[in-house]
């Protein structure tokens, strides 16, 4: 018995032993695998031309791709292909690439740099293209999801892609009241007009949220706060008031900036 014991003892630490090897193995060759894994953080990003002046033919959207690991030390290349079931645009004609994609040296982070052609997306049509990475001698794509985003964009005035506290598309109607397509143009315009009665100002608030105001965090301008309210909201406020029959309410619901 205590033979049989021993033998069946050593069989469990032989197994054991060996479970070590490959899982070490394992763990080697995803450790030292010759290619990175890569992935999109963002499935999706959109654009509308809607509200920005008319001189504005084109506009690069940028969509964000991550590398695991650590960042090389030289400029690496990436590849896409598009996804033709779930693409309505057209490559020439409502979007353009560059050559060549690159995760620059020293870097986990890059770019899908996507340029839209306004002067084909017409007045009211809603296009898409959607982006496939792919394997490389550098990359290895990584899950599921993650290796497909989609570029979509038009030509029509849209709410703006501003997400809330919990990260949620949200328009900000306790300063604006419901969505209206005439608010936010208007809302634009006050804005843009900062750069002649405000330039400095302006310069922050471009240089903090972007010259089309895209990228505003937890659903409203707080750092520019008094500047918004000053400039914007209330000039707002007083046009719609004198205005009601150009909103689709007929009424002027913007709540009193003052």
């Amino acid at each position: 018995m205590r033979k049989i014991t021993y033998i069946f003892i050593g069989g469990l630490f032989v197994l054991f032993c060996v479970g070590l090897i490959s899982c070490s193995e394992q763990g080697y060759k995803l450790f030292d695998s010759s290619r990175t894994g890569i992935y999109f953080t963002e499935d999706s990003v959109v654009h509308s031309f809607g509200v920005m002046k008319l001189e504005v033919t084109s506009y690069e959207m940028k969509l964000p791709v991550k590398i695991m690991g650590a960042p090389a030390k030289e400029n690496r290349s990436f590849k896409v292909e598009v996804v033709a079931a779930k693409t309505t645009a057209e490559a020439g004609v409502h979007y353009t690439l560059p050559t060549e994609l690159v995760v620059k040296a020293d870097s986990v982070n890059g770019v899908l740099p996507v340029t839209v052609l306004r002067e084909n997306l017409g007045s009211d049509g809603h296009w898409q293209v959607a982006f496939r990475l792919l394997s490389t001698e550098d990359f290895e794509p990584e899950g599921e999801v993650e290796i497909m985003s989609i570029a979509s964009f038009n030509n029509i005035v849209e709410p703006p892609q501003w997400k809330d506290y919990w990260g949620d598309i949200t328009w900000p109607d306790y300063k604006l009241g419901v969505w209206d397509p005439v608010k936010w143009v208007k809302f634009m315009e006050y804005f843009r007009a900062m750069e002649q009665t405000a330039p400095a100002t302006y310069k922050g608030m471009v240089d903090m949220y972007g010259p089309n105001l895209e990228n505003v965090q937890y659903g409203w301008m707080d750092e520019y706060n008094y500047a918004a309210t000053k400039y914007i909201l209330t000039p707002m406020y007083d046009f719609f008031a004198a205005n009601p029959e150009l909103l689709q309410s007929g009424k002027n619901d913007i709540p009193k900036p003052y």
